[in-house]
């Protein structure tokens, strides 16, 4: 575990190295005969066209991007950064480029193509407001997403047909032209194109409703979808009067060898609520899987596993994974304590199902936390581990506060730093 950590940390360092290094290549290919306000607004004029290039990349979900970035969390995070460089450099390029003082011909290409850079700054400012401020149902909010491809081409005609410090086809120039390329292709891919390579259509079967949770099985209707314990998929329901069919991720809440992939989703939103109310036995969903990095690890340090109310679904599908895999192979099974976080004993839906997994499994410790009668804290589960927190590791799903509390008080007790294991659902507002 401690070498993938390290390797884990190299790869985000090779990363943050290219991107810097290619921000360096930018302001190397510009021409050196430029004076220095020409230079800095060209240099920001680039910065703008390849940070909006990679937004659109990082926007692809390609699974070569979770690799590289831990997560599919992290990638939207990355996407976020890069598209305020993106917003930063415009506005720089904007406020410095030189006016020129000679008469326009407000007919001329080259002049509408001058224009269209202020329009792209103004329509940009608006969607990063519309972006970070949530002022959008989600459903609008994907589709004023999507308006950020004409950004990036009004972006490009400014680019072809307004004033350059350089040529179409010298060094900077190829540079430019290949980056607009890849970012409007990759926006046609995130918009309209997507592969379909992940897409499963299913039937919801064994509905049950339950303080608050829906739980269901979606049952493909051709092929069988891979997956690993603890992964995730984005559901859309179709033809359906009452659930827009926008995606939303949900976590897997079974292992791929129970057959069917099962999914348990608390009314905590407005479109969870339309989930608990209205899905039924036979309606059709689309999975979009699987995702994520948030996998079982089967290393002898001692683990806490952490699922706060609806969070404990992952942890369904590893100890599934785990009796399944015990009772047929000779692999190992953690040294876990496992706790169980809920208000109280009618919400803890998933009592019953745990204890039955984990009795089986003596290296797992089963620990069922109800805040009425006392919250979980660091020092408690420092007992549980009898103080072996040293080399701990902490998986956790649920609220992220309580998260933070338990990795900050667990650290200051010895837990290694980096040793917290989780990841952000959050993806509109990954940051």
């Amino acid at each position: 575990m401690k070498l993938n950590m390290v390797l884990d940390n190299k790869k985000t360092i090779l990363v943050l190295a290219l991107v810097l290094l290619s921000f360096i290549g930018i302001g190397s290919l510009l021409p050196e005969e430029l004076t220095l306000q020409r230079w800095v607004a060209a240099f920001f004029a680039a910065n703008a066209l390849v940070a909006m290039a990679l937004t659109f990349v990082l926007s692809t979900r390609l699974e070569i991007l979770e690799t590289i970035f831990r997560g599919l969390d992290r990638v939207y995070k990355a996407h976020r950064w890069a598209g305020m460089w993106s917003v930063f450099s415009i506005f720089m390029h904007w406020w410095l480029v030189p006016q020129s003082e000679t008469p326009r011909d407000e007919s001329s290409l080259m002049e509408i193509g001058s224009d269209t850079g202020e329009w792209a700054t103004w329509l940009l400012l608006a969607l990063v407001v519309i972006s970070f401020m949530r002022i959008l149902p989600y459903h609008l909010w994907r589709w004023s997403h999507r308006l950020m491809g004409l950004v990036f081409f009004v972006s490009v005609f400014h680019y072809l047909f307004a004033v350059r410090p350089f040529q179409l086809f010298s060094p900077a120039g190829i540079a430019m032209n290949v980056t607009a390329i890849v970012g409007l292709a990759a926006w046609w891919y995130y918009a309209f194109g997507k592969s379909t390579s992940k897409h499963h259509l299913a039937k919801v079967q064994n509905v049950k409703k339950e303080n608050g949770v829906v739980s269901f099985e979606a049952k493909p209707l051709q092929g069988r979808p891979t997956w690993n314990a603890g992964q995730f998929a984005f559901i859309s329901v179709l033809h359906h009067e009452k659930i827009a069919k926008e995606p939303h991720p949900f976590t897997i809440a079974s292992s791929q060898h129970q057959g069917v992939a099962r999914f348990s989703v608390a009314g905590l939103g407005d479109y969870t609520k339309t989930l608990y109310d209205h899905l039924s036995n036979g309606d059709m969903v689309r999975l979009d899987m699987p995702y994520g990095r948030f996998k079982l690890n089967r290393s002898s340090s001692p683990q806490i596993w952490m699922g706060s109310g609806i969070g404990i679904t992952p942890f369904v599908a590893w100890l599934q994974e785990l009796n399944y895999t015990g009772a047929l192979t000779s692999k190992s099974c953690p040294n876990v304590v496992l706790y169980y976080l809920v208000k109280n004993a009618e919400a803890a839906i998933f009592a019953e199902e745990l204890q039955q997994l984990t009795e089986n499994l003596p290296s797992v410790t089963l620990k069922i936390v109800y805040s009425e009668e006392g919250r979980i804290t660091p020092e408690r589960i420092a007992d549980d581990l009898n103080g072996n927190v040293d080399n701990a590791e902490l998986y956790f799903c649920g609220n992220p506060e309580v998260r933070k509390a338990m990795q900050e008080g667990l650290e200051s007790l010895g837990m290694p730093k980096n040793n917290t294991h989780y990841e952000l659902f959050d993806f509109r507002g990954a940051i």
